[in-house]
């Protein structure tokens, strides 16, 4: 039957333990381990660059057999954790990969529902219209971010729908592109992580054979000490940065 084994430490501190992960991922496929790399991306504030994780997310996608999660709030935390650990009758062998912020963050997600189902390959659409220009595509932090974005465009008359990708590995390539083909033709895909092997390249390689215009941001620079608003800001993935790309990608079309 094999075994669960839950383990946790700070997104950037499990790069040591990369080879025994690399490992663990080609020796034993079919072991149930699941990893929590917590004090991710630049939104921890002021614990400065040497404890953002920036890189774990393309070093658990690149792992054989992975499957990469971000949730976003405190519901979808829970759901994914009783997701990796088998309950109802639901397992996903291999490793396993849960990304989780610093901060405290709203909650986007009922408790109480338990229909309110997190699956591996699937994402949430948290906002849609029939007259979308465009789609967000947030993760953990940044979902909040393109939340408030969404909420500034409404106010320019500007629709837009917005999905959590809580679950960057595997990505469901033609739910997602059907979406926003629907939905404007266009997105924007916000994530607190360096653009190499991020969520922003999982949605581009998915999109890939789509007439789908596509926006990148992240985090580009090499950040420093700070409130997590002002190095949201800095390195341009806050929702202001999010609002001025989408009002320039409206002027352009």
């Amino acid at each position: 039957k094999g075994f669960n084994v839950f383990a946790s430490s700070f997104s950037a501190f499990l790069s040591r333990a990369h080879d025994q992960l690399r490992m663990a991922a080609v020796s034993s496929p079919r072991n149930n381990l699941t990893f929590c790399g917590s004090h991710s991306g630049i939104s921890i504030g002021p614990d400065g660059v040497s404890q953002m994780g920036l890189e774990d997310i393309a070093f658990f996608r690149a792992l054989p057999g992975s499957t990469v999660f971000y949730p976003s709030d405190a519901v979808s935390a829970k759901r994914i954790v009783e997701l990796c650990a088998g309950e109802n009758g639901r397992k996903i062998p291999g490793i396993k990969y849960i990304r989780t912020t610093r901060n405290g963050t709203p909650v986007i997600y009922d408790i109480k529902d338990r229909k309110e189902k997190f699956e591996a390959g699937k994402f949430k659409v948290i906002k849609e219209s029939q007259k979308d220009f465009i789609t967000l595509i947030g993760v953990g932090i940044t979902v909040h971010e393109s939340l408030n974005t969404y909420k500034e465009l409404k106010k320019k008359g500007i629709s837009a729908a917005v999905i959590d990708l809580y679950c960057v590995k595997p990505l469901d390539s033609k739910a997602l592109a059907d979406f926003i083909m629907n939905h404007g033709r266009k997105c924007i895909v916000a994530e607190d992580h360096y653009p190499e092997g991020g969520i922003g390249e999982a949605v581009m390689s998915a999109l890939k054979n789509t007439p789908i215009v596509i926006e990148h941001m992240a985090v580009r620079g090499i950040p420093h000490s700070g409130t997590a608003e002002e190095l949201l800001r800095v390195q341009e993935i806050d929702s202001k940065s999010i609002l001025n790309k989408a009002m320039e990608m409206a002027r352009g079309r």
